[in-house]
């Protein structure tokens, strides 16, 4: 595992102030994982599995975070699953908020931060499992809410995260999902629609940035 410079960063939402151990600069985590690398010349430091994109706290995560807290019956006492959480925000809210939460990316090294992230927050570790959403719903199982922040940063991903959503959902569910206007969102769009879900979009403003936030279901 490489240590990245960390630093801490605080977010509050209704009641509970959240405490984030963040990647401090991801151009120097970027330069660093390439140096370790750089002996073995078949390992990618930009491949989706080692390059340290999870370590920041993305505007899309606090963009869904804020949405949830403003709607806690989204997922107070249902079962969620966020996936591609990276440092899971997202999880930490719904489950302040009441929900029974498993937190899944495929980063190798996610599971510490979130963890450390549970800790620094005073939350016990809530449930984690690194996984890819490309994987079969008959290993996780199926929730009320699925949800993801800014997950649509590859050319491949449009039609791959539309069906690893509704794979997940279980029937009469929502998906939820965040983004900050990638390229690619109306691709997902037009995905999700042929998968028989409709959609209503709202905004929520975090730094001054729009955040999309897309809420997703059954027609």
């Amino acid at each position: 595992m490489t240590t990245y410079r960390t630093h801490i960063q605080q977010r509050r939402y209704q009641d509970k102030l959240f405490v984030l151990e963040t990647i401090r600069d991801l151009d120097e985590a970027i330069d660093q994982l390439c140096a370790e690398l750089g002996e073995d010349g078949e390992k990618d430091p930009f491949a989706e599995d080692l390059c340290p994109y999870f370590g920041i706290l993305w505007p899309a995560a606090e963009g869904l975070a804020q949405f949830l807290s403003e709607r806690p019956e989204l997922v107070k006492g249902k079962s969620v699953l966020e996936l591609g959480s990276g440092l899971g925000l997202p999880s930490l809210v719904a489950h302040h908020l009441g929900a029974k939460v498993l937190t899944t990316d495929f980063h190798p090294e996610v599971e510490s931060y979130f963890h450390r992230n549970c800790r620094h927050s005073n939350f016990d570790n809530i449930a984690y499992r690194r996984f890819n959403w490309r994987d079969s719903a008959e290993d996780i199982g199926q929730f009320d809410v699925v949800m993801g922040s800014d997950i649509l940063y590859e050319s491949k991903h449009p039609q791959e995260v539309a069906q690893g959503l509704v794979r997940f959902l279980r029937p009469g569910g929502c998906i939820l999902l965040a983004d900050q206007g990638r390229n690619y969102l109306p691709t997902f769009l037009e995905a999700i629609k042929r998968e028989g879900l409709s959609y209503l979009k709202e905004i929520e403003i975090v730094q001054g940035k729009e955040i999309q936030i897309f809420s997703m279901m059954a027609e």
